[in-house]
């Protein structure tokens, strides 16, 4: 059998026939086994308002709206354990989408530079302090300032508009470097 005998058009069909089978099937398992039951599983989080899960080669991105919340360390951990039971070793990043405001955004600006100096060289007491006083002359009386060993949570809230912020700590090493 010599290349001219091959019937070409025969070829590209099954081709293109395997490659859009592969191709369903991969939609398939990202929609119906990835990306549906980890929003069913976040729906049913009494703190959550809406989510929604994208899922690429690389990475999966969820997206969640959180309705006000009185500690959003807390629950920003179970969401995290609620994703990571769903998604097991893929490379995920969660993204909280909250209801702020311009005053709300105003009043993070003026302590976010107390927060970002405690993530890195870890004086939480200091930025606990200012930011308070910060946070109070501004007129915002109810937030809170959270710390585990991952990740700081900023919460602020005034009247129906709260702000949310979740930063990772810095590796610091202990001791003294050279």
């Amino acid at each position: 059998m010599s290349i001219r005998d091959i019937r070409w058009k025969y070829v590209l069909l099954w081709a293109l026939v395997i490659l859009s089978i592969l191709s369903l099937a991969n939609y398939s398992y990202r929609i119906l086994g990835l990306e549906r039951p980890l929003e069913k599983s976040l729906a049913r989080d009494p703190d959550v308002a809406w989510s929604e899960v994208t899922a690429s080669q690389n990475k999966t991105v969820v997206k969640v709206s959180l309705k006000y919340v009185e500690d959003l360390s807390l629950t920003h951990l179970r969401i995290e354990e609620t994703v990571k039971a769903a998604l097991g070793n893929r490379d995920y990043e969660i993204v909280v989408q909250d209801v702020p405001d311009e005053i709300l955004e105003k009043a993070y600006a003026s302590i976010h530079y107390y927060v970002e100096e405690a993530r890195i060289r870890g004086n939480f007491g200091e930025m606990a302090r200012q930011s308070t006083s910060v946070l109070e002359e501004a007129g915002i009386d109810d937030f809170k300032l959270t710390v585990n060993q991952d990740r700081i949570y900023v919460q602020l809230r005034l009247q129906s508009h709260y702000l949310y912020k979740i930063m990772k700590l810095k590796d610091v090493k202990g001791g003294t470097e050279l």
